[in-house]
């Protein structure tokens, strides 16, 4: 039986499946197979898409609505935090979104207990200039003064956090992972079929892009790229806006970039998918155009790579350790589009023997190293660390 000492609360603003709910269910998961005890402390549901909490719950999770988390700087919410974390004896707060980090920490500090942060990403602060200034003096002042453990998705993301005055004793680096799935067979017919769905002529070499659209994924960069490639390369791109009018404006950007280009033939927009593991099984390869990351091997990307799809995507967090370039995938530059088309072209010239060699050298690094059980056990460690220390 679950004792008092061993309460643990973790916040959420946006309860999406995007990356980093989908690796605070994970980590949850590893949390309450050590015996933890968690609530989630959620914002509103997405307005469109699926939501993560279902899984969360699924795993033994208390959840737990907080509607002042899609107002993160509304003072009440910090009371109402730690309220909450002393009423049910909670002895750590978790803190994943951006801009949910500050007030777990401050609530974390006003109930006397610990503040840990899942840094996912690189840092942005959006609005004007001066209110972007001032989230990030904000923020910076908060997380040198209350964090007690920063994991880390890169080194890229460490040296951001020390920047802003973490102690480096107090941050540590974890990347992302993922549950290695079996593989996909698919019947010719099948694949064909799901080729046709993304929009991929008899010829075509298929290449998908999972994800929001979103300035960061710098899906424009890859249309940008894509124009000049003379091979008959179609990209899907899978995924929609979220519920942010900076996303909105983004994919609205994206179809006039298309109409532009004359790109209506080779790229198409199916919109959300939940059978992604099919589609990578029917596709030639995969492309990763983010202007910034947390991890230097996205979640997507891992997916595509332990699904055998060759990869192309950019060096925003830097070069991914043990990673060969030209035998797992091929980097290219990040917010370079003439890097990116070089890379495209690069994997469009390849036999299908040696695109097919790549596909499997990614798959068989994923399993040697970014295997999601085993990296959830380390940040269970870690948290199970923080309790002993106090």
């Amino acid at each position: 039986m679950t004792v008092p000492d061993e309460r643990l609360f973790m916040t959420l603003r946006r309860p999406d499946r995007t990356g980093a709910p989908r690796m605070a269910l994970e980590f949850a998961r590893a949390l309450r197979a050590d015996g933890l005890d968690l609530t989630l402390v959620h914002g509103p549901l997405p307005r469109t898409g699926p939501s993560i909490l279902p899984d969360v719950a699924g795993v033994g999770v208390r959840t737990v609505l907080e509607p002042r988390l899609e107002r993160p700087w509304d003072p009440r919410l910090v009371r109402a935090l730690a309220a909450r974390v002393r009423r049910d004896g909670g002895r750590c707060v978790i803190g994943v979104n951006q801009s949910d980090r500050a007030p777990a920490l401050l609530a974390a500090a006003r109930a006397g207990v610990p503040g840990v942060l899942m840094v996912q990403n690189q840092h942005r602060f959006h609005g004007p200039r001066p209110l972007a200034a001032a989230k990030r003096r904000s923020y910076q002042a908060v997380v040198a003064r209350h964090t007690t453990l920063a994991v880390c998705t890169s080194t890229v993301v460490r040296d951001e956090m020390t920047a802003f005055g973490v102690p480096a004793e107090r941050t540590v680096v974890l990347p992302n992972g993922i549950s290695v799935p079996a593989p996909v067979a698919l019947t010719g017919a099948e694949r064909a079929r799901l080729r046709g769905q993304m929009g991929a002529g008899e010829g075509d070499l298929l290449l998908l892009n999972v994800g929001r659209l979103d300035p960061q994924k710098g899906q424009d960069l890859l249309l940008a790229a894509l124009d000049g490639v003379p091979a008959p390369v179609h990209v899907a791109l899978v995924g929609d806006a979220v519920a942010t009018r900076r996303s909105a404006d983004h994919e609205a950007v994206l179809h006039r970039q298309v109409r532009r280009l004359g790109l209506e033939r080779r790229v198409s927009f199916p919109g959300w998918r939940d059978d992604v593991p099919r589609l990578l099984a029917a596709a030639d390869g995969y492309v990763h155009t983010a202007r910034w990351e947390g991890p230097a091997l996205p979640l997507s990307v891992l997916e595509a790579m332990a699904a055998g799809c060759p990869t192309v995507f950019t060096d925003c967090s830097g070069r991914p350790p043990v990673f060969e370039e030209g035998r797992d995938g091929l980097l290219a530059r990040s917010e370079d589009p003439t890097s990116i088309r070089e890379r495209i072209a690069e994997l469009a010239a390849m036999p299908p023997a040696d695109r097919a060699a790549m596909g499997a050298a990614g798959a068989e690094l994923v399993r040697a190293h970014y295997r999601v059980e085993d990296l959830g056990r380390t940040f269970s460690r870690l948290v199970r660390g923080v309790l002993d220390a106090g």
